[in-house]
């Protein structure tokens, strides 16, 4: 039995033909991979925009807390005078 080692054109073709779907195969993975990338970025810095959003709510929350526990402060000290001046009379 006899090897038969000629190339066809079909054998070209498809060889060809091979090489060019696995360069595409890696072109789309590489724009896959760009446009992944791209998205993460924007999402980091909407991200980074609304933490920055979020801190500043929670401090303004922090500031409205302070107040009213100073206000119930105040409110616990008129209580206790007004206690002491009907305990007087």
């Amino acid at each position: 039995m006899s090897i038969d080692y000629s190339i066809r054109v079909g054998d070209l073709i498809q060889i060809a033909t091979i090489a060019a779907g696995g360069l595409l195969v890696f072109a789309q993975m590489r724009y896959d991979l760009r446009s992944v990338n791209e998205r993460l970025d924007k999402s980091s810095t909407d991200l980074a925009k609304r933490l920055d959003k979020s801190e500043a709510e929670l401090e303004k929350q922090t500031d409205i807390l302070t107040q009213l526990a100073a206000g119930d402060a105040r409110m616990d000290g008129l209580d206790r005078r007004l206690t002491l001046l009907e305990n007087a009379r």
